[in-house]
């Protein structure tokens, strides 16, 4: 339960941080006028990105007609990353 609170805040930060709150809160998602955003965070040594995950939020974006966005944030005992990743399909 600790880390879905951790994520929560973070989810609160980021949505802060991107567009001072203008954005609103949706299923788990962020929204502004133009992305879908997913917001992960952990405090371990690194955080997996799957396919899954992408093909969730890319399919959730076309869905909502916005651009999809990851953002990640990893901490540890010196440092918050932040990782704002736009997500591009390009199937073959």
């Amino acid at each position: 339960m600790k880390s879905k609170k951790i994520g929560q805040k973070f989810e609160s930060k980021v949505q802060k941080t991107i567009n001072s709150g203008a954005l609103w809160f949706n299923k788990g998602d962020l929204r502004t006028d133009n992305y879908l955003i997913e917001a992960k965070y952990t405090e371990q040594k690194g955080y997996r990105i799957s396919t899954k995950t992408l093909e969730k939020l890319w399919t959730e974006a076309l869905e909502a007609n916005k651009f999809p966005l990851l953002i990640i944030g990893l901490k540890d005992k010196k440092a918050e990353w932040i990782l704002k990743v736009e997500v591009n399909k390009e199937v073959k």
